[in-house]
């Protein structure tokens, strides 16, 4: 999984650094939740088509389960990528 959860994790820190300011956590979370989903499904879908499965599970458990760690792993990036945002922009000022 770490190619895949790694990307999916780099991808969460950019959003939460590129999003202007420093977010409401409930906010980015539903935006991290949402944008983290269509990720994980379109990269869950790329795996199964390429028979290689991001967590290394088989069948429809392991597509659902791959889908909810590489979300999970989006939105952690999400607000790590806010907390480095808001600390570089404290700093500057």
């Amino acid at each position: 999984m770490a190619p895949w959860g790694l990307l999916i994790f780099l991808v969460g820190i950019v959003y939460g650094w590129l999003s202007p300011g420093r977010q409401d956590k409930g906010r980015l979370f539903k935006n991290g939740l949402l944008i983290g989903v269509v990720l994980a499904l379109v990269l869950a879908l790329l795996g199964w088509m390429g028979n290689t499965n991001p967590i290394g599970l088989t069948g429809v458990f392991g597509i659902i389960l791959a889908v909810v760690v590489m979300t999970l792993l989006f939105i952690l990036g999400a607000w790590i990528g806010d907390l480095i945002e808001g600390g570089t922009r404290r700093r500057t000022v």
